[in-house]
């Protein structure tokens, strides 16, 4: 897939600002509409990185080819195999969802991970849907 992200540092529970521009910007190039396709590149577990430092990608899904403009990237996110699995709920419930996964599901599955970034798509938009009914697809990257 090919992408085109805006970067935020910070605590995930601050990224709307990040969203906002993205979509802005996105919006001025003709990319939002039907069928866009929104993605968060996920890099640093909260847990472990201190809040300021943690790293996350605003991204649409490219329909036709784009460059990097400032701020704004442009990026592949690779094929490969990948576990994947729905979140219902708010994103603030998310590293439940993320916890499950790593501490029963991958342990016990016999799977390793490959060492690129885990991904979500999200399916519907809390401007049109309460939190409890937000849905998420998680995609973590495995070895074939």
């Amino acid at each position: 897939m090919q992408i085109a992200f805006l970067r935020h540092t910070g605590p995930y529970s601050q990224v709307g600002a990040t969203w906002g521009r993205l979509m802005s910007w996105a919006g001025m190039r003709g990319w939002l509409g039907p069928g866009m396709r929104m993605i968060g590149i996920v890099y640093d577990d909260p847990e472990v990185t201190p809040a300021g430092k943690v790293r996350y990608d605003a991204a649409v899904v490219l329909t036709r080819p784009a460059q990097t403009e400032g701020e704004f990237g442009v990026r592949e996110i690779p094929g490969g195999t990948y576990a994947v699995f729905t979140h219902r709920g708010s994103y603030e419930t998310l590293a439940t969802a993320y916890q499950r996964f790593f501490g029963g599901w991958l342990p016990n599955s016999g799977r390793e991970l490959r060492d690129d970034e885990a991904f979500e798509e999200y399916l519907n938009s809390p401007m049109t849907a309460k939190p409890e009914d937000l849905l998420t697809r998680i995609h973590v990257p495995l070895r074939d």
